[in-house]
């Protein structure tokens, strides 16, 4: 069970040496709300004219419409990567699309978004007691925000959840991945969804479906 549970949350991101370089960078990431078209047209065919109307604002990570069985929902999300990209797109809206008005409306992250990250830590000395194992996690990790908890599962599993708290903490911590702690390269992956993405979450078998590109780097 204990075991099962942590690959399953370490499965929202890709393995991180891979994707570490790609990721983009929380300060870039922006998103827009935008509705105004025919909800009866095809699907593609509004994602594509959302698509090249906002080319030019910056790069377009997601186009999201929702497809219901009677047709589109009423508004979609677009998400951008880029600085003013947020900004450029607002000042398009209200211009006609092919046949149909595009209304754009600012749809930013949560005030406090990327402050309470939990994360998997493994790669440590497992032979250590548990109180050293916690010791040593909350020196290494007290360098980017407040360790308001720390979870060190059974040695088989080699592995420890540590919760934090702290402005941007979801981004720093994230710095720490392959990271020597104490002669030792951990690795750190998140092990809540992160709250700061590229690409709008999914649903799959009633469960929020977070594809790798959601996750940023610092």
């Amino acid at each position: 069970m204990e075991r099962s549970a942590i690959k399953g949350m370490s499965q929202l991101t890709l393995n991180e040496s891979e994707t570490k370089k790609t990721r983009p960078r929380k300060r870039d990431i922006g998103r827009i709300r935008v509705r105004g078209y025919n909800t009866d047209l095809p699907h593609d065919d509004v994602v594509s004219a959302l698509r090249k109307h906002f080319s030019s604002c910056g790069e377009i990570t997601d186009v999201y419409i929702f497809e219901k069985t009677d047709g589109l929902h009423s508004f979609g999300f677009i998400y951008f990567l880029g600085e003013g990209a947020v900004d450029k797109a607002l000042q398009l809206s209200g211009i006609d699309v092919g046949g149909w008005t595009v209304i754009a409306e600012p749809y930013p992250f949560t005030e406090h978004a990327g402050c309470y990250p939990a994360v998997v830590v493994q790669g440590y000395d497992t032979l250590l007691d548990n109180a050293d194992i916690e010791k040593m996690l909350f020196e290494h990790f007290s360098s980017c925000a407040e360790v308001t908890e720390i979870r060190v599962h059974k040695r088989s599993i080699g592995a420890a959840v540590v919760e934090l708290y702290g402005e941007d903490a979801e981004q720093k911590v994230m710095d720490l991945d392959e990271s020597i702690m104490v002669g030792r390269k951990i690795s750190v992956t998140l092990y809540t969804a992160p709250t700061v993405y590229s690409v709008h979450p999914r649903r799959r078998r009633n469960r929020n479906y977070y594809p790798v590109a959601l996750c940023f780097d610092s």
